[in-house]
């Protein structure tokens, strides 16, 4: 039976997981101090008065606001909104005891600091359990401690942890904070106690209607440097600019210039603008006008190019199609959007007709060079503030979200970066992204905009990396525009091949995740003069909205830094009152200015919930973007993002819900619960499905993955399907994910063992089985189910030739997806090279 203070304790500490810790600063590896740093403040008699008097007015003691005071600083500082800290006043009790702190932004500051107060009186009065029954009490191992952060005041107590001690009555008030050097570097102590103070200072003066939000522990010049000074961006533009007609402007410019090129196929300016504007006709003999969607279904050539053009001169705005979702998806994206012309390539209309049968909105289905009938009327011209594109990633709630944009964020976008980069005629992309990312809105019509030239790559050439290697070594290509892993994947590569005589590669960009810390020295190896340029932000915010020149990189970053906002665009780190939050302290981080989206298509609620009025920069009506982000300032304002809030993630770049993956399965026969989670760290993250069956049902997680494929995209199919008795539980009810066990032993998902006997056989199981980090792999494993991806197929072919002497291509490891298969056709290799002879084995 529980004590009365042991269920106190345990009703004050529910749902507690972990004490409170600040984030350290960053530092160079194997320069972390051991010793302290500490910090000194004292204020001058008035100002103490003004703080008794404060106090005095709701009945409390100087000292009860110190306390209350370091809650709500440590709150900001940790990027909390639960915290707990230690507390003591000299007299009160012989030990400092835990308090626990949850800010409401909307409560009166009174109010908060008297019940902070009651809470603090209840701690003392039931203070005395051992320190294993609070653990027990808090439902954590023991040994956990409640607490790392401790105000004493009066000097009542010292801890090994960060500690505000305070002296403070009527006529005094002496600040000292000190902390381990791992904790805050000396710049970050004095800052934190200026904090202190500064908020204690606020308290003192507020009025008696001031609520939390209205008080904070930053000072003034500190909240204009975060609005004003890192947003000072304001760049003025050409207004009423669509992006079609950059294109065109370019095209009379240079009308013979080569605009957009695949293999042996190119058309000129004149003639992408001429084959646009005859589809640009033919859909307005459809009808088709500003405010509608086309949707693209589409392969990858130069008459893409001409699509998206055509689309947009049409007056309408396009969204594309993945041709490799399911069906069902597909339809359920076109009667959404009221699509009523799809256009697709000339050999895929029966197909794409089949596909779009039964869906009520689609009239017809063209292929892009469609001509249009004599009596085609003039297409009607959008304006900048028309919808140009919508472009869908993942949803919580199982349907995927369409982000639709307007003309004018994406043509200051455009502007932005052809002038800070000095994109011009002599520039090439290697256009590598598909449609349904973002990306490609810039590298077709930003480097047309500039009088660049669009090398459309194939689907064969993007699905193999050295090919794309070389044709980054063999072709005029000068710019390079893809998320991190699209890279990452040619890196084992460029070690392989013989350094180039010559490269023209001068610009790359990459975003969309995090950005590998060995990649840009990597890539400026293998192609010397290239600039490494990292961007962020979203889909909703016009493609990037953040940039940060990457040069040497700091051996103290865990991380490529965010970076700062581009032109017109804002960019805000806020605490959970919606304040600029202090330097080095984590908040959420909201987008706004000239880049925002017009929301999502067809769901106000969601709109209104993401996109809030924009409370910091003046500008009736404008907007801020919520982007689930977590993030924090350096001190000269540069960003560094620091991961997600919510259960969204990035695996190699897309955008995945993790609701929405859990969603899908959750509707799969047999299926009673659903949990997806991501193992790994950025380029090894993959998502791994839990399954609870039904009773008396046991499904083979191979066949759930198949089954899955037919509702979800190919990238958001769970790399492993573990099977489960029942989902791990907190003892207070909830899922806990850190429970979970780990993948790669998925049980019936893999064949029975056998051993392999060649050298060869040997050689790569032990290769695949470093790689795709299990215990062991036999000749019938396969590589993807054990959670092999492209990035590992790159790194698998550079360790065959370092331990077997051997070029093997990407296509083998696709064809030859068993560990047998495939060492037979690396031994069948291995032989004709013995004897010179050409290969004559599954490898070609």
């Amino acid at each position: 039976m529980l004590t009365t203070a042991s269920q106190y304790w345990r009703d004050l500490l529910a749902d507690f997981t972990e004490p409170t810790r600040l984030l350290p600063p960053r530092r160079r590896p194997g320069t972390v101090p051991a010793g302290a740093v500490a910090a000194a403040l004292n204020w001058d008699s008035p100002q103490a008065a003004r703080l008794a008097a404060a106090a005095g007015r709701i009945g409390l003691r100087p000292a009860d606001v110190v306390v209350a005071a370091w809650g709500l600083v440590l709150a900001t500082t940790a990027g909390a909104e639960d915290v707990v800290h230690g507390a003591l006043v000299a007299g009160d009790a012989a030990e400092p005891v835990p308090v626990r702190v949850r800010p409401v932004p909307g409560m009166l500051v009174s109010a908060h600091l008297a019940g902070a107060h009651r809470q603090y009186t209840e701690n003392v009065r039931h203070a005395g359990l051992p320190g294993e029954q609070l653990a027990a009490c808090a439902g954590v191992p023991t040994g956990t401690p409640l607490f790392e952060t401790l105000v004493s005041v009066g000097g009542a107590a010292d801890g090994p942890g960060l500690c505000l001690s305070a002296d403070v009555d009527a006529g005094r008030v002496a600040l000292r904070l000190t902390g381990p050097a791992a904790v805050l570097d000396e710049a970050g102590v004095r800052r934190l106690l200026v904090h202190v103070s500064q908020l204690l200072a606020a308290i003192a003066d507020a009025p008696v209607t001031a609520r939390l939000r209205d008080i904070g522990p930053l000072s003034r010049f500190e909240r204009h440097r975060a609005v004003r000074q890192w947003n000072a961006t304001g760049v003025r533009r050409e207004a009423g600019l669509c992006i079609h007609e950059l294109v065109e402007r370019q095209a009379a410019r240079t009308p013979d210039a080569t605009a957009v090129l695949q293999g042996a196929e190119r058309l000129t300016y004149a003639e992408l603008d001429a084959a646009a504007d005859r589809l640009a006709r033919r859909l307005a003999a459809e009808g088709v006008g500003p405010g509608d969607f086309v949707a693209l279904h589409l392969g990858r050539s130069v008459n893409t190019v001409v699509a998206l053009l055509g689309v947009l001169k049409s007056g309408a705005a396009y969204a594309p199609i993945d041709a490799g979702q399911p069906v069902e998806r597909i339809r359920g994206l076109l009667t959404g959007l009221r699509c009523a012309v799809v256009l697709t390539d000339r050999d895929s209309i029966a197909t794409v007709e089949a596909v779009t049968a039964g869906v009520p909105t689609v009239r017809t289905v063209l292929w892009t060079g469609a001509e249009p009938p004599a009596d085609a009327p003039a297409p009607r011209r959008a304006k900048a503030g028309d919808q140009a594109y919508v472009i869908f990633t993942s949803g919580s709630t199982g349907a995927p979200k369409g982000v639709v944009l307007t003309h004018a964020p994406v043509v200051n976008l455009i502007e932005w970066v052809n002038e800070t980069h000095a994109i011009g005629p002599d520039d090439r992309v290697l256009f590598v992204t598909s449609l349904g990312f973002d990306l490609s809105v810039y590298d077709v019509f930003g480097v047309l905009a500039a009088g660049g030239s669009v090398r459309v790559a194939t689907a064969a050439e993007i699905g193999d990396p050295q090919r794309l290697l070389s044709i980054l070594d063999s072709e005029p290509i000068t710019f390079w525009d893809s998320a991190p892993a699209a890279l990452q994947q040619l890196e084992p590569l460029f070690a392989m091949r013989p350094p180039p005589a010559a490269t023209s590669l001068r610009l790359v960009f990459l975003s969309g995740d995090w950005v590998p810390l060995s990649l840009p020295d990597a890539v400026r190896t293998a192609f010397p003069g290239a600039r490494i340029v990292a961007l962020g932000g979203a889909t909703e915010a016009a493609i990037w909205s953040n940039s940060f020149p990457v040069g040497v990189v700091d051996p103290a970053w865990t991380s490529i830094p965010y970076g700062r906002p581009i032109a017109n665009a804002h960019y805000y780190v806020l605490d959970a009152a919606l304040r600029p939050a202090p330097v080095g302290a984590p908040g959420d981080l909201y987008i706004g200015g000239d880049c925002l989206a017009l929301g999502y298509h067809g769901d106000p609620a969601l709109t209104a919930g993401k996109f809030v009025p924009d409370h910091l920069s003046g500008r009736s009506g404008a907007r801020l973007y919520r982007t689930g982000d977590r993030a924090r300032y350096w001190p000269g304002g540069t960003i560094e993002f620091l991961g997600r809030i919510d259960n969204q993630v990035k695996v190699r770049g897309f955008r995945i819900e993790l609701g929405e993956v859990e969603a899908a399965l959750a509707t799969l026969p047999g299926v009673a619960t659903a949990v997806a989670v991501v193992h790994g760290e950025r380029a090894d993250a993959q998502i791994v499905a839990y399954i609870v069956p039904e009773p008396g049902v046991y499904p083979d997680p191979r066949y759930v993955r198949e089954q899955a494929a037919e509702l979800l995209p190919a990238y958001m199919l769970p790399s492993h399907v573990m099977l489960l008795d029942a989902v791990p539980v907190t003892a207070n009810g909830k899922l806990d994910r850190r429970a979970l066990p780990a993948p790669g032993e998925d049980g019936p998902a893999r064949p029975p063992y056998v051993a392999p006997q060649t050298a060869a056989e040997h050689a790569i199981a032990a290769i695949w089985a470093d790689l795709l980090q299990v215990e062991r792999v036999g000749l019938d494993d396969n590589f993807f189910d054990l959670g092999g991806h492209s990035l590992l197929i790159t790194q698998l072919i550079a360790r065959l030739k370092v331990a077997l002497e051997i070029d093997v291509p990407i296509r083998t490891v696709l064809d030859h997806q068993t560990a047998g298969s495939f060492a037979a056709a690396v031994e069948a290799a291995l032989i004709a090279a013995l004897e010179h002879q050409p290969v004559q084995s599954p490898v070609a």
